[in-house]
């Protein structure tokens, strides 16, 4: 597909620049009744050079800023209109410090209106401008006198513009489908259109794409270029699309259609920006109400800088997080401009660095190492310090590619680097990969060991914890399960750490009590033993050796995981010899008999009902006994 060329106007009001437009192209690029009517142009316009060059006539009054900074943000070069009468305004400036911001320094300056002024007058403008332009680094870019009334220097003008649009190289974009939506319409028959600049990818006819920042899945009905039907179109190319399944109310200006699951709602970014060579206000504070453009959207917002100055200063650079009102849809690299709320003026424009970014602290050497690691321009350092940044808060593969908003194929490429270098951790969580930096996976260790070692000393008469008490007491509930796993597994693999019976301790832990160990275990067996099947309760048996409640708990536990001790019911613990020897006579009992009465069951055990009635239950629920009426079967268990 050929390449296609966008061309944009900027300059103040009234200096001319659909006049202009009309004069190139034939074209009237004032659509709408009311720019008719008043004379100015207020929003978008758009005419054709020729099929493969687009010329978008921008609005210059400062009140219609936002649909300038939405045309002006998909051109290959511009045309800056200056009236010769007129000379260099507020919008000549603005608009300059715009395109500056968008990193657009290729253009053609048409004086225009040069038959209102004497040749003295005009040779002066030319002076002023071509030190303007030296201010913006652009000196060099042609200064063409001419009229749209009279048609003076047309032909010139046009030669100038063929010269630039033979340079203007094929786009050549590895990013997925991207579409910045500046208009939306229905056309009977058809339904709804949008029409945009395709940023990056392919698009064909019949592909399911999204909306964003709504995620509304839509389906391509029809695409068209300079009123051609095609079948595809290619990055730099102005494109209708005809969408199906949604209505033309339902998509604004601002928003994006792009290759499923390839973007996502951005509520704040952060970036780096550089402010106007004049502030008209002295005192603009940090955390100040601000507009944020970015593409053909524009959103309220706050903009916070990382920076001791109290207030924002001309001329210089800050780190930046804009927090914005609503979502829009944007993505790392992308350029923004940056208004007050009140009064609305532009403060600066810049670059985004990281979209929905994790908490920054504003300690000054936690956001520079952010700002260093983020700003990076390989793009396989940048992927490691996100994915630091959020430490052990894993990010997925899906998560990644929305906010580089890069093909699967080349970050796939950058994990597995990342990867081989032992830079990240890889874990398969639901199907979907999730990574963790290595550094903070060995913090996630050391923690570990730290907190075993704490609490074998405060606990010390405890054979170990359990994983969900572990977690619960480091306060990493928040970890996914799968990486604390692996932790405890490295470490266990290492042996640094032992994991018996679901019991986590550090390997070369020996459980301490307040008296001699084997000589308590004894007597507690001894004591449970001689009770037959009425034994006393762990605290009763605390009381008798005089040892704490948390250490015969434990004790008793232990007991329970060897099979010395069965457990019951809460507080009822039988000596496992008791229990065989009850085991053994209901075999005996169910070799000649179908059915035992309860009474003769009592009557072997000779306890309490306090003890009988559960004992009775946890036969039943073990299988051992099966209840019939007033009666006990022989259950599975017995064989």
């Amino acid at each position: 597909m050929k390449k296609h060329t966008i061309i944009g106007t900027a300059g103040h009001i009234d200096h001319g620049k659909t006049a202009l437009i009309k004069a190139l192209t034939g074209i009237d690029a004032d659509r709408l009744k009311e720019e008719k009517d008043r004379g100015i142009t207020i929003d978008l316009g758009f005419a054709y050079w020729r099929d493969n060059v687009t010329i978008i006539d921008v609005p210059g009054h400062e009140k219609f800023i936002r649909n300038m900074v939405a045309g002006v943000s998909t051109i290959d070069f511009f045309m800056l209109v200056i009236a010769a009468d007129d000379g260099i305004m507020p919008q000549t400036i603005e608009h300059l410090d715009i395109l500056n911001f968008f990193n657009i320094n290729n253009g053609i300056v048409v004086i225009n209106k040069s038959d209102l002024v004497d040749q003295e007058w005009l040779d002066l403008i030319q002076e002023e401008v071509r030190d303007l332009l030296d201010l913006y680094g652009l000196s060099g870019l042609p200064i063409i006198p001419c009229s749209a009334h009279t048609g003076s220097n047309i032909d010139l003008l046009k030669e100038n513009i063929e010269q630039k649009i033979s340079r203007i190289e094929e786009k050549i974009s590895s990013r997925p489908f991207r579409l910045l939506v500046d208009r939306s319409f229905s056309i009977k028959g058809f339904g709804t259109v949008v029409t945009g600049t395709v940023l990056s990818g392919i698009l064909h006819k019949g592909d399911e794409i999204t909306l964003m920042p709504a995620e509304r899945p839509v389906k391509v009905r029809g695409i068209q270029t300079h009123t051609s039907d095609v079948d595809q179109v290619a990055p730099g190319f102005r494109a209708a699309v005809n969408l199906q399944g949604i209505g033309k109310e339902e998509i604004i200006r601002g928003d994006v259609i792009c290759q499923n699951n390839t973007m996502m709602p951005v509520i704040e970014f952060t970036g780096i920006i550089k402010t106007v060579s004049k502030i008209p206000l002295a005192k603009i504070l940090n955390h100040s109400r601000i507009h944020a453009y970015v593409g053909t959207a524009e959103c309220p917002g706050e903009l916070i800088w990382y920076d001791k100055s109290r207030y924002l200063r001309e001329n210089q650079e800050y780190h930046v997080r804009i927090k914005l009102s609503r979502p829009l849809t944007a993505t790392r690299s992308d350029a923004f401009l940056v208004r007050l709320h009140s009064p609305v003026v532009t403060l600066a424009g810049g670059k985004i660095l990281e979209v929905n970014p994790a908490k920054i602290r504003h300690k000054e050497e936690e956001w520079v190492t952010y700002f260093k690691n983020i700003s990076a321009d390989d793009l396989t350092e940048v992927t490691a310090a996100l994915i630091l940044q959020s430490d052990l808060s894993a990010v997925s593969l899906s998560l990644l590619q929305k906010k580089f908003f890069i093909d699967i194929a080349t970050l796939s490429g950058i994990i597995e680097d990342l990867i081989k270098r032992k830079k990240i951790r890889s874990f398969k969580i639901k199907g979907e990969d999730f990574f963790v930096h290595e550094k903070s996976f060995t913090n996630l260790l050391e923690d570990i060991i730290e907190f075993l070692s704490g609490y074998h000393q405060k606990m010390a008469h405890r054979p170990g914890i359990n994983q969900a008490e572990l977690v619960n007491a480091m306060d990493k509930t928040w970890v996914l399960s799968e990486i604390t796993e692996a932790a405890l597994q490295k470490l266990s693999n290492s042996k640094q750490i032992r994991i018996e019976q679901n019991l986590i301790a550090k390997c070369g832990f020996k459980i301490q009590m307040s008296k001699d160990a084997d000589e308590i275990r004894d007597a507690v067996l001894s004591r449970l033993e001689k009770s037959a099947f009425a034994p006393p309760t762990p605290s009763e048996l605390a009381d008798e050796l005089e040892i704490s409640q948390d250490e015969i708990r434990t004790l008793i536990t232990m007991l329970s995981k060897e099979k010395q001790v069965i457990f019951i019911q809460s507080q009822f613990y039988l000596h496992q010899k008791n229990w065989q020897r009850l085991i053994d006579h209901l075999k005996n009992y169910f070799s000649d008999q179908p059915e035992m009465p309860v009474s003769a069951l009592k009557e072997f055990i000779q306890t309490t009902r306090k003890f009988a009635i559960p004992l009775f239950e946890y036969l039943d629920s073990e299988g051992y006994t099966e209840r019939s009426g007033d009666v006990r079967k022989k259950g599975y268990r017995l064989g």
